[in-house]
């Protein structure tokens, strides 16, 4: 490198710049029901759900039992999206390099991990949900009676509504119209940011995976859609109703045998399931594009 006509010395350093990712919204116990997770090396989950006669209406006293059967039903939850990453790191390489070649790329094989991982979420909620049939733009002035009047639709099934994905431009519209009535979230590592907080007695995440417009996830039954997410505008849901159920299989560093150097890899095991669709209500800008479903295919 010159300065003018001077040559001076270059510098690498060992400090590597971050890549772009999307948010991590999805959070056990918070944006999901995580309660099957104890059952998850088993492949397949079958949950039990208990049906219920509806209320029960009261008669004179002095009266006599009236005997119903009690009856359940199962709910599958497979552990069918495999996502896998494998990153070679060449010895060559390493040993040119003032960074730590090995930790830097597990790390982006954790994250590209991440990344599809979320995007399937959001495809999973957004497919198996409700989808109202409105696809009017929102804006300041008109965020806050759609989203009451999805709250009330979502109140009206008997479900609690706790929770909003909300995409960059349906976030900016709400915080504009919520002003100081939006409280971040605290102690969250997002807070800086305002990307999480509560507004209207939701939390509300700002979901920037939403500009995916290729997300691709396997459902209960095995089929496989590739969903367009960059027309959804709002996700509001009960989240005891959407369930992950997740199978680590591998995180690690091995040697290669086939070249001079080493391999990060990384394995999970997911599946995504809307267990109860009453649970869920989608928001969108466009009339979605059926998604494309394909016959289950061995990962």
């Amino acid at each position: 490198m010159e300065y003018g006509n001077l040559n001076v010395d270059e510098k690498y350093s060992s400090i590597v710049e971050p890549n772009l990712y999307c948010d991590n919204i999805l959070e056990p116990g918070i944006t999901y029901n995580s309660d099957f997770q104890g059952d998850a090396n088993s492949g397949l989950v079958k949950v039990y759900r208990q049906k219920s006669d509806g209320a029960a209406e009261p008669t004179t006293p002095a009266g006599n039992f009236q005997d119903t059967d009690a009856e359940n039903e199962l709910v599958d939850i497979r552990l069918n999206n495999s996502f896998r990453k494998s990153k070679k790191i060449y010895k060559v390489q390493a040993n040119a390099v003032s960074y730590p070649i090995a930790d830097v790329t597990f790390s982006t094989a954790i994250n590209d991990v991440k990344e599809g991982y979320q995007a399937a979420g959001l495809a999973c909620l957004v497919t198996e949900g409700n989808v109202l049939s409105s696809t009017t733009a929102l804006s300041k002035t008109n965020i806050k009676k759609t989203v009451l009047d999805m709250r009330a639709a979502l109140r009206k099934k008997k479900v609690k509504a706790d929770v909003v994905f909300a995409s960059v431009d349906a976030f900016t519209a709400m915080l504009e119209a919520a002003g100081d009535q939006f409280t971040p979230a605290k102690n969250d590592e997002m807070v800086a940011t305002g990307q999480v907080g509560y507004w209207l007695g939701m939390k509300w995440y700002e979901a920037n995976a939403t500009e995916n417009s290729a997300a691709v996830y396997y459902d209960h039954a095995g089929k496989k859609h590739t969903v367009d997410l960059s027309g959804v505008d709002l996700v509001m849901y009960d989240h005891r109703f959407f369930s992950i159920v997740d199978n680590l299989e591998e995180m690690r560093i091995i040697d290669s045998e086939k070249f001079v150097g080493s391999l990060a890899q990384i394995e999970i095991n997911t599946g995504y399931r809307v267990t109860t669709t009453d649970g869920v209500i989608v928001k969108t800008n466009k009339a979605l594009e059926p998604a494309v479903e394909e016959a289950s295919e061995e990962a």
